[in-house]
């Protein structure tokens, strides 16, 4: 009788929430090479829940590889709002009137804006003809949720008021993200949609999306049990995150977007997948979910791939189909 009652209870909330149970696999559980090279090289090994709650924060904290040079009279660092936000600008062309790209950064929610993130900030710039807002929002477990959303929330609309002073147009303002980042352009853009401000937003681009971060989802996700191990961004990784950033609030939907009940309204979205990613099918499901809701959707789900579509070289026909998509994206919403 308890099983039958978990069961039927498993079947309410599926039906509610509109989500299939089936595997989103985009491939056929072919490694890229060059990723199976890459996680080589650098000698990747995997992390138990129970390592990784022992190592020394700051060890994780400042995880990363060596920063890359690029011109430093191309960014500009300030503080912003009543809050004081770090925020790095980048204008590699030195231009006005530009898109604003809002960027929230990845780690888990633990690690700050690294310098080594620095240069593909300035990269994107380059590519996309943009001004890059970059958000240095606070990090747990010295601040825990909602530190990270506060800042995220409070830098958007800061940058979307005062995006003109640096070059950038405000009427063009595109939020974008990986990993944890891709979670708080979410909630942003959600949070914006209920202070009638949504319209600010033209676009959100959520790269490897933790959409559902719950521990039992993490348990019953087709790609988290796929993904759990041997491909950089692991199962307990992401608990350990979790656990780390919003203890007891793990169905709060500024925590787990995709458990909002009503998506209508929000931005058009591009969201990218990865095949040998544990978040893999929550980014697929929130796709679904948006599309469903009448938003209008990029995806893509790359094979082979790993999350983040970490470890590619820059010249990767996989990131410059990445580019394209997003700038596709960009060239329809800003047309209307």
């Amino acid at each position: 009788m308890k099983k039958s009652r978990s069961l039927l209870a498993l079947a309410l909330l599926l039906l509610f929430t509109r989500q299939p149970v089936f595997a989103q696999a985009c491939g056929t559980r072919q490694l890229d090479p060059k990723i199976a090279a890459f996680l080589k090289m650098i000698g990747y090994e995997d992390l138990t829940i129970g390592q990784l709650r022992q190592m020394p924060i700051e060890q994780i904290k400042f995880a990363g590889p060596p920063p890359r040079p690029y011109p430093k009279e191309d960014v500009q660092r300030m503080k912003i709002t009543a809050d004081s936000i770090p925020v790095l600008v980048f204008n590699p062309t030195h231009g006005t009137n530009l898109p604003i790209l809002i960027n929230y950064h990845g780690g888990g929610f633990i690690s700050p804006l690294l310098p080594a993130l620095e240069y593909s900030l300035w990269q994107d710039a380059k590519t996309y003809n943009a001004l890059v807002c970059a958000v240095d929002y606070r990090v747990a477990p010295e601040h825990r949720f909602p530190a990270a959303v506060n800042d995220s929330y409070h830098a958007f609309k800061w940058i979307a008021e005062h995006g003109g002073e640096w070059g950038g147009d405000t009427s063009r303002v595109v939020l974008t993200g990986n990993s944890a980042g891709a979670n708080l352009v979410a909630v942003i853009a959600q949070k914006a949609k209920k202070d009638g401000i949504s319209q600010r937003i033209k676009l959100q681009v959520m790269n490897g999306l933790p959409a559902d971060c719950s521990p039992q989802h993490m348990q019953t996700s087709a790609s988290y049990q796929e993904n759990a191990r041997g491909y950089f961004q692991t199962k307990d990784a992401c608990l350990f995150a979790i656990e780390t950033y919003a203890p007891g609030q793990y169905n709060n939907p500024e925590v787990s977007p995709i458990l909002a009940t009503d998506l209508t309204g929000l931005p058009p979205a591009v969201i990218i997948n990865a095949e040998f990613d544990p978040l893999r099918d929550d980014g697929i499901l929130y796709a679904a979910r948006l599309r469903k809701a009448g938003v209008r959707v990029w995806d893509k789900c790359f094979a082979g791939q790993i999350h983040c579509l970490i470890g590619l070289p820059d010249d990767a026909a996989e990131l410059k189909e990445y580019e394209g998509i997003v700038k596709t994206a960009m060239g329809a919403c800003f047309r209307k």
